[in-house]
């Protein structure tokens, strides 16, 4: 998912497309946990208490694919481009990488995959260094930043 902004720089905001927010998460796993546990007291009742331990580690299993799925699809990259330099700010949970260069030497670079069916690679290439962009968006969404990215440098 690719949103812009336009004023006295451009600002492109780069993040994966999230199915759910925290907050549906947690009322999925909250109905998954309440049907979960009903099934399994209801077994426990006639004399099969042994479904109730599984049924426990099943919902801490679920609980904590969610929560690492969330927390993967929290990250984003930010770049701004304004007058004299190229920033791009690669955010996640724990951390926020930066990487500004000067805009007269910054070139976006699109590599073309050598095994066909593989993604394309986008970079920012200034003065030898470089920087993948766009690693959390789809094949298309990554050739479409490209191109509004070079049209803006």
């Amino acid at each position: 998912m690719i949103q812009y902004t336009e004023g006295d720089f451009k600002e492109f905001i780069i993040r994966p497309n999230s199915s759910l927010s925290w907050r549906g998460n947690k009322i999925f796993f909250f109905m998954l946990f309440f049907v979960s546990f009903i099934i399994a007291i209801s077994f426990a009742m006639v004399g099969m208490w042994m479904i109730l331990p599984f049924a426990g580690l099943e919902m801490l299993l679920l609980g904590s694919a969610l929560t690492y799925c969330y927390i993967k699809n929290s990250q984003c990259e930010i770049v701004k481009i304004d007058e004299k330099k190229v920033s791009v700010a690669l955010i996640n949970m724990r951390s926020k990488k930066v990487f500004d260069c000067n805009k007269y030497w910054a070139k976006f670079v699109l590599d073309k995959p050598r095994i066909n069916g593989y993604p394309h690679k986008l970079l920012l290439r200034s003065a030898g260094r470089e920087m993948e962009i766009g690693a959390l968006l789809t094949d298309d969404e990554r050739i479409k930043l490209a191109n509004m990215l070079k049209r803006n440098v």
